[in-house]
């Protein structure tokens, strides 16, 4: 009964493991998006970089708190240190070395400080809250980089399966033809060797097809790759690779790009900590506090019940003026200088480069629809000229060669508009990169 039992569990397990293997998930591209965002190690590294700067803000925000410490240190002098005082004190004449203090000094307490002015300091935290607002943009950036990258592998998918498609189309009325004309063949009406052109130009098709079919499995990989999903999982993409004109020539806010966004948080960062080294120069003021019991013995017995420690607490307050340093603080201010000059350029180099781009992207996409519309008066031109031969060809008027051309025109014209709607799918991307729009789509 035993056996039995276990072997339904193994039975129920493997159809269990089975049904989910042969599970299909249907993937639109905003949920191929969502997924890349969330599980893309690009991005997940940078969410975990945005959680190291907010660690290192709460670092830098402890210093303002009081610092409490607990200690114990315990001294054993082998040598007294002496002072040297008059010997008149005794009765004596001329200096006596006098020993202070005991052979064993053990002490035990509390510390506490608590920064009271410290403009230098105060700064470095605004550093610390740009340098976090840097690692957000970060985030944000990869965040468009993955969407971007998840985007083109679709639409490439998209166009290499329709275009298989197409080919798988293409066969079928091929497979008809083939045999027409094997009964035209067998019958006399036409040559052997036509009917071996037919027969060559399905394995034309088929291989193409086996090779589109190879490619979009390889495609298909890279995206399940960028969004983090497991190779063996069978996935379908829902969308359609349609096309609607929404793009405009509007010129776009550069300024809300995050490339230059992370440029102005690194010129902020840049100059407060210039300005930070330059208030090292101001004093700085500490209040501190100290309380504990000391304990000196010429013998080590401090465990034998006597109580011979004694109470000591102090406060006070610390003023630090800094006055020469070799001129540390001014060379580093003149590097400060060097790095905010760099970024200007950097940010002016950029700026201008992505104006570039929104003109070039605007530019293609623009030149994409037209192509577009070409390959869409070409398809019906293709298949005009295809009905005609292949009406010709079956009132014996047109010869083989001049059916198998023009299929061979309808099929080129076919491909080509996949791959002129992929460009300019392509284009309308770059386009929304360019104004900064990939996180709204």
């Amino acid at each position: 009964m035993t056996t039995k039992l276990i072997a339904v569990i193994l039975v129920t397990f493997g159809m269990l493991q089975v049904s989910a293997q042969d599970t299909t998930f249907y993937l639109s591209l905003k949920e191929s998006c969502r997924l890349g965002i969330n599980k893309n190690v690009n991005t997940l590294n940078a969410e975990l970089e945005k959680q190291k700067a907010n660690y290192e803000l709460k670092v830098a925000k402890s210093k303002l708190y009081p610092q409490l410490e607990a200690y114990s240190t315990f001294s054993y002098y082998y040598a007294i240190p002496k002072m040297v005082i008059p010997g008149e004190i005794f009765g004596q004449t001329g200096m006596i070395a006098v020993e202070i203090g005991t052979k064993y000094d053990w002490a035990s307490g509390f510390k506490a400080s608590q920064v009271l002015y410290n403009q230098s300091y105060f700064t470095s935290l605004k550093v610390a809250q740009r340098m976090e607002s840097i690692s957000g943009l970060t985030l944000q950036q990869k965040k468009e980089e993955i969407i971007y990258q998840v985007s083109q592998i679709y639409y490439l998918c998209q166009a290499t399966s329709y275009q298989a498609n197409q080919l798988k189309t293409t066969l079928k009325n091929t497979d008809s033809l083939l045999v027409i004309a094997r009964l035209q063949s067998e019958n006399g009406i036409i040559r052997k060797v036509d009917y071996s052109r037919v027969s060559v130009n399905k394995a034309n098709l088929q291989t193409q097809i086996d090779n589109l079919d190879q490619l979009y499995n390889q495609q298909l990989g890279m995206l399940k790759y960028l969004i983090g999903m497991d190779i063996t999982v069978k996935i379908e993409l829902s969308d359609s690779l349609s096309f609607f004109s929404t793009e405009t020539a509007t010129l776009p806010d550069f300024n809300k790009r995050v490339e230059l966004q992370i440029i102005d948080n690194q010129l902020e960062s840049t100059s407060l900590a210039r300005r930070m080294n330059q208030q090292s120069y101001l004093p700085t003021l500490t209040g501190f506090g100290q309380y504990y019991y000391e304990g000196q013995r010429n013998e080590f017995d401090f465990f034998e019940g006597n109580d011979k420690f004694y109470q000591v607490g102090l406060i006070g307050l610390s003023l630090n003026i800094p006055i020469f340093d070799g001129f540390e603080k001014h060379c580093k201010t003149q590097q400060k200088d060097i790095e905010l000059q760099q970024l200007q350029n950097t940010r002016k180099s950029t700026s201008d480069f992505l104006s570039k781009e929104f003109a070039d992207a605007l530019r293609q996409y623009e030149n994409s629809q037209n192509a577009l519309l070409r390959q869409r008066e070409n398809i019906k031109l293709a298949e005009e000229t295809y009905s005609i031969s292949l009406e010709g060809y079956s009132q014996q008027t047109v010869p083989l060669s001049d059916l198998l051309m023009s299929e061979s025109s309808l099929i080129e014209a076919r491909l080509s508009y996949y791959n002129a709607l992929l460009q300019l799918k392509n284009a309308e991307l770059d386009v929304k990169k360019a104004k900064g729009e990939l996180l709204k789509q």
